[in-house]
């Protein structure tokens, strides 16, 4: 096979490398302003990553089972970094409810995470 063969091949190879995308699971941060309710419409850099998947399907059957067992996202942190931001306050259900309804699925690579400022949960 002639140089330029092999060259074109290995070009070939790359571009037909899968995009190594991972998912977070994210909930929006809490509303200052509005006792047990999310800011929604604040910028995915100010969400907070809940958990990561390797897949959207896998990401959105958790988010499913979130919301339909009405839990809150911050049960999910296994890192417990979650639970120490939030304020030292009794349990809020409608917190709760708030964040599992307001949570969604982000691939890693989405442009609105570029230079985000989310916290980050580590495996």
């Amino acid at each position: 096979m002639g140089h330029g063969k092999r060259r074109n091949l290995a070009a070939l190879a790359h571009l037909a490398a899968p995009a190594l995308v991972g998912w977070y699971l994210m909930m929006p941060p809490d509303s200052a302003k509005i006792p047990h309710s999310v800011e929604q419409s604040a910028p995915l850099s100010r969400w907070s990553i809940v958990a990561t998947f390797d897949s959207s399907e896998k990401c959105e059957a958790a988010l499913t089972d979130l919301q339909n067992k009405n839990r809150d996202p911050v049960e999910l942190d296994t890192t417990g970094k979650l639970r120490r931001f939030q304020k030292r306050q009794p349990p809020d259900p409608a917190l709760g409810t708030a964040r599992a309804i307001g949570s969604g699925c982000v691939a890693s690579d989405d442009f609105r995470l570029k230079g985000s400022k989310a916290t980050k949960r580590e495996d």
